[in-house]
């Protein structure tokens, strides 16, 4: 895999679809400027419609003839996502680049969703979870769609405790917590593509890590201040691994790309924690979910 990749390797997109989540900012903005750059039709969500429509601006003062929208999502509110995929089906069919890159990071204190769930886990997995599911017809009916879910090293310090995933007994602790969601992401990721592989969708399931970035609050990793601001990437840099797994033909099902240096570098392929192989765990967690959000994928 080439280690030099760059912005400039996006091939033209003009006759793709891609959907961002969170694209009103941070890294997710930037997906979106670069696919648009590239002539995908790229449609941004967030929860705040003033400021979407305010990001759809700004986009299209770089990009002017960018074909850009945005759509009300909020990924804790089920039938939010429920509206959101069933417009999105109901008008386009297809759908190249699911690109679910919204979340929380390190919530000082315990949050829940109206339904009781814990906000990191809610936000972070299960809206994508079901927003994926509810998309899988149009993923299925296009060919080489790709799936790209937005992890972070973070991962290595949570746990999939089935038992109390919303933390009811556990003591909160915001970097586990975050953990748990972000460990979530890559076991979703994986045995998405153990599906897709096995009912022959022609579609690939890959996950990404921005490494160090100014968007993240620094604490994810334990370092804070001064030596995190020195550290820390450009978003335009951070960006590049979750692009890169949206856009490169060297990418395959299964991918986890990252910064070459962990933190910060140019991406790469990344070695997640051991952890992320298990199928017992991915199989189990994918049950959870699958009963916490009603959410059934049909995959003949």
């Amino acid at each position: 895999m080439t280690k030099c990749w760059s912005t400039s390797d996006i091939s033209k997109l003009s006759d793709k679809l891609a959907i961002v989540t969170g694209g009103n900012t941070g890294l997710g903005f930037q997906s979106a400027l670069e696919l648009a750059r590239a002539g995908c039709h790229v449609i941004i969500t967030g929860r705040d419609e003033r400021k979407g429509q305010d990001a759809v601006r700004k986009l299209i003062e770089q990009v002017p003839d960018a074909q850009l929208e945005f759509a009300i999502l909020d990924l804790t509110n089920p039938d939010s996502i429920d509206q959101f995929a069933c417009d999105y089906i109901n008008q386009y069919h297809r759908l190249d680049i699911l690109l679910n890159n919204a979340g929380v990071v390190n919530l000082e204190q315990l949050q829940r969703t109206p339904a009781g769930y814990e906000m990191h886990f809610a936000t972070n997995h299960l809206g994508h979870f079901s927003l994926t599911g509810r998309l899988l017809p149009a993923i299925k009916n296009t060919p080489k769609a790709r799936v790209v879910t937005v992890s972070s090293g973070g991962h290595k310090f949570g746990e999939i405790n089935v038992e109390d995933i919303h933390w009811q007994t556990r003591q909160y602790n915001r970097v586990k917590a975050y953990g748990d969601s972000k460990l979530a992401n890559l076991l979703f990721s994986q045995q998405l593509q153990r599906y897709f592989s096995k009912y022959s969708i022609d579609a690939f399931s890959l996950s990404a890590h921005p490494g160090l970035t100014g968007t993240e609050r620094q604490q994810s990793i334990g370092v804070g201040g001064i030596v995190s601001k020195y550290l820390a990437s450009s978003v335009e840099t951070g960006v590049l691994p979750q692009l890169r797994a949206c856009c490169d033909d060297e990418c395959r099902g299964g991918d986890y790309l990252g910064p070459r240096f962990g933190i910060r570098g140019a991406p790469v392929k990344a070695n997640p924690d051991p952890r992320v192989s298990s199928i017992e765990l991915a199989e189990k967690l994918w049950e959870l979910s699958s009963d916490l959000t009603g959410i059934q994928y049909n995959f003949d």
